[in-house]
């Protein structure tokens, strides 16, 4: 049977590249550590390492293996975390989401939540509304955040207030930069960085009539960041949403799309899940911030 801790040895072997220099790292002797990872080979029937003069490489199953062996690891962990909830509320909250303005509500009820319990941690992931279901499908979330169109029948949702208004970044000098707003038929005519939001161009096509496909796609991005570099190198303009990137004394400006296009925030969470404590705490507060 395979054990949580040989999945720990194997993932100290693959940073380490090197039996000796992990089982030093482990506090094990290198016989055993060796030991253990042939144990997991056999248990799994799967070779994880090419052995040479250089050290270990993973195998291209074993590659695989590695992606699976840290799900499983931080699963473990977090399920450890969240059962140790004694008088105190305490644990971790693993919220996973896109870019959005509207993940402020939910930061916000962590910061009234922790003024109280003190011993609550939150981790962040950041990732497109794929990456986020996968994970949560996993139960390596508590919450995502997605924005919408997405099927939502097999998750319990909850819509955040405000929506998030879709236009263009781009640079404050470029000649688009002197309307306030961007139109369908300037849209058009720009070399595009495209959001990997899921369902994005059936969205556009139903609130602007704008099919993305007669637009001139030169990239796709996840993080608009990333993207707001290559916007100041002038390659092109960003399709994004308002307020991730501070445009104040800044060499880029947004412009929103006319007529406008909006999308709501959903805050999601799998529907056979149990939540721990902390995130159930944290659940409530964001449903009483709506009244407050």
């Amino acid at each position: 049977m395979m054990e949580l801790q040989q999945l720990r040895y194997f993932l100290a072997l693959v940073e380490e590249k090197n039996i000796t220099k992990a089982a030093r790292i482990l506090r094990l002797s290198q016989p055993a550590l060796s030991r253990q990872l042939q144990q997991l080979e056999e248990t799994i029937g799967v070779e994880l390492f090419e052995r040479s003069k250089q050290g270990l490489r993973l195998t291209e199953k074993g590659r695989f293996f590695e992606e699976r062996a840290r799900e499983m690891v931080t699963l473990a962990d977090k399920v450890l975390v969240d059962l140790n909830t004694k008088e105190v509320l305490t644990g971790e909250i693993h919220i996973g989401g896109g870019e959005t303005q509207q993940l402020t509500t939910v930061l916000q009820a962590f910061r009234d939540l922790h003024a109280i319990h003190p011993d609550v941690t939150i981790r962040m992931y950041s990732g497109n509304g794929n990456d986020v279901l996968d994970r949560l499908e996993k139960g390596l979330l508590d919450f995502g955040l997605v924005i919408a169109p997405f099927d939502l029948s097999t998750f319990h949702s909850l819509p955040l207030p405000g929506q998030d208004r879709w236009g263009i970044l781009t640079r404050r000098d470029a000649s688009i930069a002197q309307s306030k707003t961007i139109s369908r038929e300037q849209l058009l005519s720009l070399p595009l960085l495209l959001s990997e939001q899921t369902q994005l161009d059936t969205y556009f096509h139903e609130q602007s009539g704008l099919t993305l496909e007669d637009c001139q796609i030169i990239g796709t991005y996840n993080l608009l960041f990333n993207a707001s570099l290559l916007v100041r190198q002038g390659v092109g303009h960003a399709l994004a949403i308002d307020g991730i990137i501070d445009t104040t004394a800044s060499d880029l400006i947004f412009l929103p799309l006319d007529p406008p296009v909006v999308s709501d925030v959903h805050l999601i969470w799998k529907k056979e899940a149990t939540l721990s404590p902390s995130a159930r705490v944290l659940l409530r507060t964001i449903k009483e911030g709506f009244h407050s």
